[in-house]
């Protein structure tokens, strides 16, 4: 396997693969060593597992950007997402079956995610710290809060969504790009962390005040209007090349909410939530965009600032304070 990534790796000339390590300890001395700007990384190895490594490795004096490769974490969703919030900048899903030709079906893949990783600013992914939970009393209800995030939003959504007091007076839906397959393991992994419940987004559920709906990859969730109440429509979506889409979501959200709400940009590489964010806000709505310096990757937020979109630029520990202070 490591012949095979090293030898897809290559391929690209804009790659230069520094070298080689077998096992985890090894990956450590070679990374103090050579000092690369990205590690990709399996989950299983003997001496020392993906997971230990990865924890040495984010916390090492040079902390690389890592890219986990491994098919024990397409059955293991829950060990992606752990690695995730642990520090890693993004996976790649290796298929089962003969090693060369089905690494081959990920060859673009894998070399788009390491270039990408280059881009990520590492020693960011999970240091941002959230102020202390204060107590609001909240006076503006009937409306909605949508969040979108990308690369780093895993971790970024373990350090905001804890912090929503159990009177948040809003349904909150988070689009963050990820595969399919992770939607009910990041509900439940964030469900046991949060004051909110914390459900996996589907067709026709009703939103609830106080609930946090996760949306699934390879579908666009948005948000229709019903005669008793607004509700959310979950189909899949060919389309759109990251999804769940975060610029659907939120056209949704200015369209049956209006000024009633509250965007979020998080984290995350690319344009996907820029128009989204300034439709809310033409509507009415508040528009918040996780900072630069918090931020692994200030993709898809730079965006919304350039296209006029954020009445606010924040800390992720002052996202919260100031949502608050609107529904106030």
């Amino acid at each position: 396997m490591r012949k095979v990534i090293g030898d897809i790796l290559r391929s690209d000339p804009a790659i230069e693969v520094a070298g080689e390590a077998a096992n985890g300890a090894e990956a450590i001395r070679q990374n103090a060593k050579l000092r690369p700007q990205v590690v990709t990384l399996d989950v299983e190895m003997p001496v020392m597992s993906g997971l230990k490594a990865l924890k040495a490795l984010v916390d090492s004096p040079h902390h690389p950007s890592v890219v986990m490769v491994s098919s024990y974490v397409q059955t293991g969703a829950e060990i992606t997402l752990q690695c995730l919030a642990m520090g890693a900048a993004d996976f790649v899903l290796k298929p089962f079956g003969s090693l060369s030709l089905d690494m081959e079906q990920v060859k673009d893949t894998l070399i788009k995610k390491v270039k990408d990783a280059a881009a990520v600013d590492a020693t960011k992914v999970r240091t941002a710290i959230p102020l202390a939970s204060k107590i609001w009393q909240y006076s503006k209800a009937g409306g909605v809060m949508v969040i979108g995030a990308s690369t780093g939003g895993p971790a970024a959504l373990e350090v905001l969504l804890p912090t929503f007091p159990k009177n948040f007076p809003y349904p909150v839906i988070v689009a963050q790009h990820l595969p399919k397959e992770f939607a009910v393991s990041l509900a439940n992994r964030l469900d046991k962390q949060c004051q909110l419940r914390v459900v996996r987004a589907e067709q026709d559920m009703p939103l609830t005040p106080g609930t946090i709906y996760i949306a699934p990859g390879g579908a666009a969730t948005t948000i229709h209007q019903t005669a008793a109440q607004p509700t959310l429509d979950v189909q899949i979506d060919v389309q759109n090349l990251e999804t769940p889409s975060i610029n659907l979501l939120m056209k949704s959200a200015a369209r049956v909410y209006g000024q009633q709400a509250v965007g979020i940009i998080l984290t995350g590489m690319g344009k996907d939530g820029a128009e989204g964010m300034a439709d809310i806000k033409q509507a009415g709505g508040y528009t918040i965009v996780q900072d630069e310096p918090t931020s692994a990757v200030f993709g898809m937020g730079g965006e919304a600032v350039a296209h006029g979109a954020a009445d606010a630029i924040l800390p992720l520990g002052h996202i919260l304070e100031r949502a608050s202070e609107q529904l106030a």
